[in-house]
Formats: C-alpha cells, structure tokens, sequence
C-alpha cells in the first residue's frame, strides 16, 4: 500500500487531539521549565505503547515506535512557548504566569504554534502505530525543550539522546506553522532557515571623565560609531544575499558614576549563505578593532562569538522527492515555496549530529479566505498575525489535520512499506 493510502486508511480520530492540542494551549510553559507539558506528553506516547524516556537535555522526551528491520525516522516538534500576554479571546486562552530563568514572572503564550506542532506529531505517532502492519523499521517522536532560546537540540545530544535511546536516526524530519493558508505545505530544497550568531563585544575606556576628552575615551561614543558602522556592513553585505546585523543589548555605565571602564555590546548576526555570514563575522571584527584603536583606547576590545543556531538546509534530493508525495496526497496546487522573514533554528543539529539528511517544511495555519482578505486590502500583516505576536491563534481545522498527515506520509516515504 503507498503512503497516501495507509494515511487516508489509518488516519487517527481528531477529537482527542483537538482536546491535547486546547489543553496545552491553555497550559503553556516556558523555554527549560516545560515539566507538565513534558509529563502529559509522556504519558500519551505510553498509552500508544511507545517506548518513553523522559528528562533528556532538561525536559525532553522521546517516544521510540520499533517495528521490525528498516530505516528509522525522527519526527520532532517542540515543548516550549513564550513570555506574552494572550490577547486571542480564544474560550481556551491562557492566563498562566510564571518565572523565567532570570527569575522575572511573565505571561506564558504558545504563540509560535509549538502546541499544535505536538498536537500533529501525537497525531503522526498514533497513526503510524495503527499502521503497524503496513511498513517496517523505528520511528522516534521527539519532543524537543527550550527550542526559543535555540539550545534544546544541542543539550539533548550532549545529554547522549541516541545512546540513552540505543538507536540514532537515518533521517530527520520537522515541521513549522506558518502564515500561509490552512491546508497548504510550503516546502523547497536548500537553505530555509537562516543561521545565528550571537557575538559579544566589549570596549574598554581610559582613565579620566568625559569631560576631559584629552585624557579620556568616551566609550559610549565609540559604541555608537561601531553600531552605525555595523549597520552599513550590513547593508552592503545585503546586496549580493540576506545578511542582518541586529543591536540586541548595549550596556555602559551606572547611575551616579563618574566614569565608565566599558562597554559591551550584544549582537544577532544572521545569514543564510556561509559565505556572506563568513564576511560579517570578519567585518564586525575589522569594525570593532578599527574603532577602538582610532579612539586611543590603551585596552584591545573583546569579542567572542558564539553560534546561537546554524542554518537550516534541506537535503535536495529528500525534500523534492517529499514535495511530489505532499503533492500527490494534498493536491499540486495546495504545495508552495514560501519561506518565513529570516526565523533560525537548532533542530537540524539533531541531524548533523550523526550525519542523517533532514528536511524541515511548513504548514499553513491562516483561514484562506480571511488571507486572501488581507492580500487584496494590502494588509497581511495587520490581518493576519505573525508568529510571537500576542493575537496568532491558528485555524484549528485543517491544519491539524495538515500537520499529522504531512509527518505521517514523510515517515512512510522513508519506511519499508
């Protein structure tokens, strides 16, 4: 049987999905702290009769379908919502507060879609095991912590995911919601999520006050050339490929003091080329240094870098050969290539890790009519809200529906059937 008919034929009921997806909407957690997301998420994967361990990288779970010889397929999707305010007026809105890892209590919102990306993916879970007898080979349900902060990934595999688990991927697959209509999948071969760099940089003074700038340097003023300086990298970098230099922080001085020994400044930097992001790294450096020295600073700046996420980019070969199966079960006209504005993540590290190719897709989450609404008016963006904002509550139906038949026929694609 091929994949689309074991989907259409094992499709699972949508009620008690819908109701997963409605409770932990309402229940939101945030990035580390996804302790009772994480427990009802166990539990279900038990009662389908996964194989369950729990706690990886923090929070993380992983449930493990084994069915006989073949390739094994992971499915991830993510634990962790975000620091807003709910203003949907959705009868399951949250109302949940609680303490950040700064200590800060915030309004908690699954505002980026990660509820109905487990809701899917419990989905895809339950009908792949129903169609146990229709394909052979190891799926892995991964639910994946702290995805906002882009360190979830990452202290999963340092946690030893595979080798706690006793089996390690050949191919990794991903979803993201998205504003584009209810029913639809955008998928393309290549780069699809941009890559991101944090870099920190500190300037440092000399002694005296700014009132004195014989004897001094006043180290806000040099962080200000630096940061218009940056920015016009930026821009020029942007001619040939996207390129983004964002100021994220800038701290200098305290109330009352006289004198400011540094400063530092934090930036994002994202690309989705590796070259151009090679010739941001060395040109925020040459920057840097340049502007310190000319100011007479007796102290070289510091600047180290870190990679907050790397690019994500799809296995060619994988991903046209999953756009022809979304198009034969979803109709050719229901397939797109949109992207999103330049979002990054660490899932494709979870591949990387043990070289296995990967492709990560969206899946439409806007009433089609209302957006088609807000193309003709002009006003995308004020109709039909973005991810993170406060307003974004995706239309239910068919994107659950959407998302578990689109992780379901990936892995099929894959599996022996």
């Amino acid at each position: 049987m091929d994949p689309s008919a074991i989907v259409r034929k094992y499709s699972p009921e949508l009620s008690p999905l819908e109701t997963l997806y409605k409770d932990i909407h309402q229940h939101p957690e945030l990035s580390q702290f996804e302790s009772r997301t994480a427990s009802v998420i166990g539990e279900r994967l038990r009662v389908l009769g996964l194989d369950v361990t729990a706690k990886i990288g923090g929070q993380g779970v992983v449930g493990v379908l084994r069915n006989g010889p073949g390739p094994v397929v992971l499915l991830r999707a993510e634990l962790d919502a975000l620091p807003i305010k709910e203003q949907t007026g959705l009868p399951f809105q949250s109302t949940e507060y609680m303490d950040d890892w700064w200590g800060r209590r915030q309004p908690v919102m699954h505002a980026c879609g990660h509820d109905m990306h487990m809701a899917s993916l419990m989905g895809a879970a339950e009908l792949l095991r129903n169609a146990r007898s229709e394909w052979s080979g190891t799926v892995m349900a991964l639910f994946q912590p702290n995805e906002e902060h882009t360190g979830g990934a990452q202290a999963m595999l340092d946690d030893n995911l595979y080798e706690r688990l006793g089996v390690q991927p050949d191919v990794v697959f991903a979803q993201h919601l998205m504003q584009i209509p209810s029913g639809s999948i955008s998928i393309r071969p290549g780069p699809v999520l941009v890559s991101a760099d944090t870099v920190r940089i500190r300037l440092f003074s000399s002694e005296g006050y700014a009132s004195n700038p014989q004897v001094s340097v006043d180290i806000v003023v040099v962080a200000s050339k630096i940061i218009l300086a940056l920015q016009e990298l930026a821009r020029e970098l942007g001619k040939t490929g996207y390129a983004s230099i964002n100021t994220e922080e800038i701290h200098a001085g305290e109330a009352g003091a006289d004198w400011v020994s540094h400063a530092d400044i934090i930036l994002d930097v994202k690309a989705y080329d590796a070259a151009i992001r090679s010739r941001l790294m060395q040109g925020i450096r040459e920057i840097v240094e340049r502007e310190a020295a000319a100011s007479g600073a007796k102290k070289a700046p510091e600047i180290t870098t870190s990679v907050r996420a790397p690019s994500t980019t799809n296995d060619p070969v994988l991903s046209q050969q999953l756009r022809g199966v979304f198009g034969g079960f979803f109709g050719s006209a229901n397939i797109l290539d949109d992207l999103p504005s330049h979002p990054c993540e660490d899932f494709s590290r979870l591949a990387t890790a043990v070289n296995a190719p990967y492709v990560f897709w969206f899946v439409g989450r806007a009433d089609p009519e209302a957006l088609r609404r807000a193309h003709e008016q002009g006003r995308v963006l004020d109709a039909i809200p973005i991810e993170h904002s406060p307003f974004n509550a995706p239309l239910i139906h068919p994107t659950l529906e959407t998302g578990i038949h689109a992780l379901s026929l990936a892995a099929l694609s894959v599996l022996q059937t």
